[in-house]
């Protein structure tokens, strides 16, 4: 199947027009981690992205829209971590390990910048809120298929309930990538100790 499609009487070109949305995203991405949302001009953004005001808006109406669609990434992102965790011999040993490397990724750290502006966002935003609860709970849902993939190889206790585990866990990381601020080397062993303490808590009871 082609990648240009007709639209009025012109040639759409779809791999082009996804390509330059990427580029506005990250775009935005670099912008509202140096300067913060609010702070942040659409002029800003289409400089960085080199292209006009007007051929932003043709593809983000608002900042709003933008900071709809970096959710969106950032929940891709977050459910292919669980992904790698479910992929891994061992639920505990698996999350450890892949958000020790999470802890490092500078990318991350630059994202857990946006997420706290995106929650101060949603708080006066009715939008954006609902918009992150949407988000939270098909994270939530992703954390429940894993834990319970867990329990059936004798992982996690078979008497935790998956969702109150998953929420548990899904506050932990919020605190967890909010410790993105720190020195990288500083990160890890708010991940270790918290894992570990999970793991006594919900680990089978060895006989």
């Amino acid at each position: 199947m082609s990648n240009v499609e007709t639209r009025r009487g012109r040639p759409v070109d779809r791999q082009a027009r996804a390509e330059r949305r990427a580029q506005i995203l990250d775009a935005a991405h670099q912008c509202f981690s140096r300067k913060g949302f609010h702070a942040t001009t659409t002029a800003e953004i289409s400089a960085e992205a080199q292209i006009s005001v007007a051929g932003l808006y043709q593809y983000f109406p608002s900042k709003d829209d933008l900071i709809q669609e970096l959710i969106e990434q950032d929940l891709t992102d977050s459910i292919a971590l669980v992904e790698a965790i479910m992929a891994g011999n061992d639920f505990f040993d698996s999350a450890e390990s892949i958000l020790l490397q999470a802890m490092q990724d500078e990318r991350q750290a630059a994202m857990a910048r946006i997420r706290l502006e995106i929650l101060a966002e949603a708080s006066r935003s009715p939008r954006i809120a609902a918009i992150l609860a949407s988000s939270d709970q098909r994270f939530t849902a992703a954390m429940v298929r894993a834990i319970t993939l867990a329990q059936t190889k004798g992982q996690v206790a078979a008497d935790v309930d998956p969702f109150e585990l998953a929420v548990a866990l899904t506050c932990l990381a919020d605190g967890l990538f909010g410790r993105l601020c720190l020195p990288p080397y500083a990160r890890g062993p708010f991940v270790t100790a918290s894992v570990q303490m999970i793991r006594r808590a919900a680990a089978p009871t060895k006989p």
